[in-house]
């Protein structure tokens, strides 16, 4: 694997596992009441999804040029993106509800 495409699988990981964590902090601040903090959160997790994402269509663009051998880690790294995506709704929808619940 070549140097550019392992930085861009290791950015797509380490992006969307941020992002997967901050969706699940907001939960846990909006369970708590602390609805200011939760949407700071959903915020964090939205700006890291975003350079997942962004690293991810990097990844595709250069599959459309050049061809890539399918590895592994860019099967991992792509799930990490669809799973942080997935994490990022839904802490979003249950935000919403805790708040609506709780005032």
């Amino acid at each position: 694997m070549h140097s550019n495409l392992e930085e861009t699988v290791v950015t797509m990981i380490a992006n969307a596992g941020d992002s997967r964590s901050s969706s699940i902090e907001a939960i846990e601040y909006a369970k708590g009441g602390d609805f200011l903090k939760a949407r700071d959160s959903l915020d964090h997790s939205e700006e890291a999804l975003q350079k997942a994402h962004k690293a991810h269509t990097q990844l595709l663009a250069q599959e459309a040029k050049e061809g890539l051998e399918l590895s592994f880690l860019i099967v991992h790294a792509t799930n990490h993106v669809s799973i942080a995506d997935v994490s990022k709704h839904f802490a979003t929808e249950l935000v919403f509800l805790y708040e609506k619940i709780m005032t």
